[in-house]
């Protein structure tokens, strides 16, 4: 009986508990969670449209579209547009890239690291002098290329944001004409000979967009 009665307190205090605890209201609770300010925050916002300001005033257009998944793991589709002309050239030329980007920050506000693989085609026309003559003949161009880049993005809570890359890697050049004259084949086919010893080539951005 002695043992009986030294355990006895200890088996009536947790029912006690228990029954007091049932008998306070429990506190109301909104069926969604609530949003914090850095959900809200357009930092941690997963789409943004970026286009080239300084591209516009050189003849050159260029749309970035980014997916942040994550925070971190950003997928990339961008389209391209350019034209230029001279007293000895003229060109236009079309593109588009798809790429991948991690942003080491885990928000809009990041520097990243990416992969691009990318198309472009394009034509224009050259004159070229020969025994006091000028010859004009037609280029098109045709690129493969896949780079690897590294940049930072500066992002502000209003949703603007200015993004910068540098990029490197290998392309994959077709450099033809539909002239018959010999001298214009002979300068594309050293041009395409050129390009195919020393297949480089680059990537870059600035531009400035919107994240929503």
């Amino acid at each position: 009986m002695k043992t009986t009665s030294i355990f006895l307190p200890f088996l009536v205090l947790p029912i006690v508990f228990a029954s007091r605890a049932d008998a306070q209201p429990m506190p109301e609770t909104s069926s969604q969670p609530a949003v914090t300010e850095e959900q809200t925050s357009a930092l941690h916002k997963e789409n943004s449209l970026n286009i080239s300001p300084l591209g516009v005033l050189s003849g050159s257009y260029g749309l970035t579209y980014e997916r942040l998944l994550q925070g971190h793991h950003g997928i990339t589709v961008e389209g391209n547009y350019a034209s230029a002309s001279g007293t000895d050239a003229s060109s236009s030329s079309a593109g588009a890239t798809i790429g991948y980007r991690y942003h080491w920050r885990g928000n809009q506000d990041s520097g990243f690291v990416g992969l691009n693989l990318g198309y472009y085609d394009g034509s224009g026309t050259a004159t070229v002098e020969s025994g006091g003559m000028s010859t004009t003949f037609d280029i098109d161009t045709k690129v493969t290329t896949l780079t690897a880049n590294i940049g930072r993005r500066w992002a502000w809570d209003s949703g603007l944001n200015i993004t910068f890359r540098i990029g490197l890697g290998q392309g994959n050049y077709d450099i033809t004409t539909k002239s018959d004259d010999p001298d214009a084949k002979k300068a594309v086919e050293l041009v395409d000979d050129l390009l195919t010893l020393f297949p480089i080539a680059f990537d870059g951005e600035l531009s400035m967009g919107y994240i929503f």
